[in-house]
């Protein structure tokens, strides 16, 4: 018997056992979080890489939109010895090909930012997984997508980076229709002829102001990127 008041030392090592079904109290409205790292940053930094670079592909376009033109309309008055790709530069080529590319990094950024807000028990809301098909809808297209990174970025973006990118983004597709309507201009639909040559000369302005356009989204898209991918890792 120890006197009292007398307190044995444990020997080293030792741990006292729980009794069973024992789990601590955790304060109340405590959530513990185990979401793994969403590996965003990499996607985000690739996403500005391919968009920055379609938006430069457009600008070498504009570059070689004169030769471009001159192309066109050999092809469209000597029809039956026009080549299939006349009129066309390698770097429409590449764009296209550098488009898909930055079309799917970003998709893939949109849908893991939405993960890991969803994954911290955030209502992220807005139509379901948007950001991979709401751009080919047509007519809603040119609200989905937008809608989408509204949903995903609350509390991250400003609403005015999101108009920044989205406004400049609509206006340059919207600009680029207006070559075709030059095409269409330089035809005499009575006669079928190839007309106005003149009129596809405006089409080297119109890819200049859509190129431009697009920058300037990209511009507001980098920021996005950036401001959102910082602050989800910072609640991570």
């Amino acid at each position: 018997m120890a006197p009292p008041g007398y307190a044995t030392m444990p020997p080293p090592g030792y741990a006292p056992m729980a009794p069973p079904g024992y789990a601590p109290m955790a304060p109340q409205g405590y959530v513990p979080i185990t979401v793994a790292p969403s590996g965003s940053g990499k996607i985000a930094l690739w996403a500005i890489i391919l968009t920055g670079a379609y938006a430069a592909a457009l600008i070498l376009n504009a570059v070689m939109a004169p030769a471009m033109v001159e192309g066109l309309k050999q092809q469209l008055a000597h029809p039956q010895n026009a080549s299939t790709f006349g009129g066309q530069s390698p770097a429409t080529y590449l764009g296209i090909a550098v488009e898909i590319a930055s079309y799917v990094l970003l998709a893939l950024w949109m849908q893991r930012i939405r993960n890991a807000r969803k994954a911290h028990g955030e209502v992220v809301g807005g139509p379901p997984a948007v950001e991979w098909w709401g751009w080919f809808v047509p007519f809603a297209g040119f609200v989905l997508p937008f809608l989408g990174m509204r949903a995903i970025t609350k509390a991250r973006a400003g609403m005015g980076l999101l108009l920044g990118w989205w406004i400049a983004f609509v206006a340059a597709g919207v600009v680029s229709v207006a070559s075709v309507v030059a095409e269409f201009r330089a035809i005499d639909f009575s006669t079928g002829k190839f007309a106005h040559p003149e009129a596809l000369d405006s089409i080297v302005g119109i890819m200049w102001a859509s190129a431009i356009l697009m920058v300037v989204s990209w511009v507001f898209l980098a920021m996005i990127i950036r401001v959102t991918t910082r602050l989800q890792a910072e609640v991570s």
